[in-house]
C-alpha cells in the first residue's frame, strides 16, 4: 500500500491555530518587510542607513529589508511570549513605524522601536 501525500492544505489544518495576537505580529511583520522591499527597489537596492544598533552587523550600508528583518527579530528575542501588554505595545509602534516608512519622503530607517517597556 502506497503512503498518501500530504498536501498543504492538510498540513494547515493540522498545525495549531494562531491566537489574535500571533497573528497580529505575523501581519506587521509581513507588511513591514513589504514596505521595506519598497524602499529599496524605489532607492536602487542600496539604501545608507545610520543604525543605532551595532550588535545588527555594525554601520555602514545595508538594505532597509535586511535591518528590518534583523531588528524585529532582536526585538523579538527580548520579549518573552506571556508578556501580552510590551507585545501589544510593540506592535503599535510597528504600526507607527510602517506609516512612517510608506511616507515618500523617507528614504529608510534609523531606528525600529527601541526595545520594550
Amino acid at each position: 500500500r502506497k503512503p498518501a501525500k500530504t498536501t498543504r492544505t492538510e498540513v494547515m489544518a493540522t498545525a495549531r491555530k494562531l491566537s489574535g495576537l500571533q497573528k497580529d505580529v505575523l501581519s506587521l511583520y509581513r507588511s513591514l518587510l513589504r514596505v521595506a522591499a519598497q524602499k529599496d527597489r524605489a532607492e536602487g537596492q542600496h539604501i545608507p542607513i545610520t543604525t543605532l544598533f551595532t550588535s545588527i552587523g555594525g554601520a555602514g550600508e545595508t538594505t532597509t529589508t535586511s535591518h528590518a528583518r534583523a531588528e524585529f527579530r532582536r526585538q523579538c528575542a527580548e520579549v518573552k511570549r506571556s508578556d501580552f501588554r510590551t507585545i501589544e505595545y510593540l506592535i503599535r509602534k510597528g504600526r507607527k513605524h510602517v506609516k512612517l516608512l510608506q511616507m515618500p519622503g523617507v528614504k529608510g530607517t534609523s531606528s525600529f522601536g527601541g526595545g520594550g517597556r
